[in-house]
């Protein structure tokens, strides 16, 4: 399925190389169809955006406009005689959210074409609250490449784990370990340091397993690069590429760890490149702190632990396994 980014590129360009453009701008036909026609997306000259959907036979003949938000809107509108689903992004700031929302909606469509307008309407009572105008996301460098590696984790755990790898995903929610699984739990670390493999634990549980279950620590090191292969929005829109994580709720959740998509600027977004990645079950034997607090007495425990050589630690994974 080609990305909606591609598709409305596609019609930019067509856009600009036609002297002819109309003032209510430009169409384009995609692959999508049901019994009523194809999906078409379209642009306006002014930089509203949106798509024009089919009703299927299984959707009610009236569809309730939904204009609750000054920044995404649903109407029902004629084209050629028939009755068609307006759905149009108001504000053009927010066009990296959008583009989520459209692939997420061919995904659907594609599984259930006669039910297209039912399923944008819905679609858009979940997702209303995404389309917001941000500030620029406001992640220091440590904070944007430790998201970078849970989310980069979480992608290895999806094909071992399926859908757990991501909903036993911690987030934002300031628990133990990064991944709460039923028989281990996941921490994971990313370092810039150049020299030798070094990491921060924050507090006494980090490196502590939770009852009956393993405890693994996933480490990356990476380095800034102009050119490097990996920014914090691509590895989310891989994301949500997949079937198996629900767009909305990993955008909310995002949200909560002040990343939001509508708050990329691709000039000035950070890269990186991965240097390596390592790791390790945390057991006997392993650099660890163990504290002697039962009454939780201890607090704002921070230390850093040298990982450097890693396949002389015990516990290291050579084939890097999560399992």
């Amino acid at each position: 399925m080609t990305p909606s980014i591609e598709l409305f590129n596609e019609l930019r360009a067509a856009m600009e190389a036609s002297p002819e453009s109309s003032r209510h701008g430009n169409d384009l036909v995609t692959r999508l169809a049901n019994s009523s026609g194809a999906v078409r997306i379209f642009r306006e000259l002014d930089g509203r955006m949106g798509i024009f959907i089919p009703l299927g036979k299984d959707d009610p003949r009236s569809i309730p406009p939904d204009i609750r938000s000054r920044y995404i809107t649903l109407r029902t509108v004629q084209r050629d005689g028939r009755d068609l689903i307006q759905l149009q992004l108001e504000n053009p700031a927010l066009e990296n959210v959008f583009h989520v929302f459209v692939d997420t909606f061919f995904k659907h469509f594609r599984a259930d074409r006669e039910r297209a307008a039912t399923i944008a309407q819905a679609q858009l009572k979940r997702w209303r609250s995404l389309f917001t105008p941000v500030p620029p996301n406001s992640l220091s460098d440590a904070e944007e490449i430790g998201l970078i590696c849970e989310l980069q984790e979480m992608e290895i755990l999806l094909a071992t784990d399926g859908a757990l790898g991501f909903y036993r995903w911690t987030g934002p929610d300031q628990q133990a370990h990064d991944f709460r699984l039923e028989d281990r739990g996941i921490e994971c670390k990313a370092t810039r340091i150049s020299n030798g493999l070094h990491v921060t634990i924050n507090g006494a549980q980090q490196l502590l397993p939770e009852p009956d279950t393993r405890l693994l620590l996933a480490v990356r090191k990476y380095e800034s690069s102009p050119n490097g292969e990996i920014t914090l929005s691509g590895v989310v829109r891989r994301l949500l590429e997949s079937d198996l994580v629900p767009s909305d709720e990993l955008l909310s959740r995002l949200e909560e760890m002040r990343f939001s998509m509508a708050g990329v600027d691709p000039k000035t977004e950070n890269s990186y490149r991965l240097v390596g990645r390592y790791v390790f079950e945390v057991g006997e034997g392993f650099p660890k702190l163990i504290v002697d607090d039962t009454e939780e007495r201890i607090s704002a425990l921070r230390y850093n632990i040298d990982l450097t050589s890693p396949e002389s630690i015990p516990g290291y994974r050579k084939d890097g396994s999560l399992t």
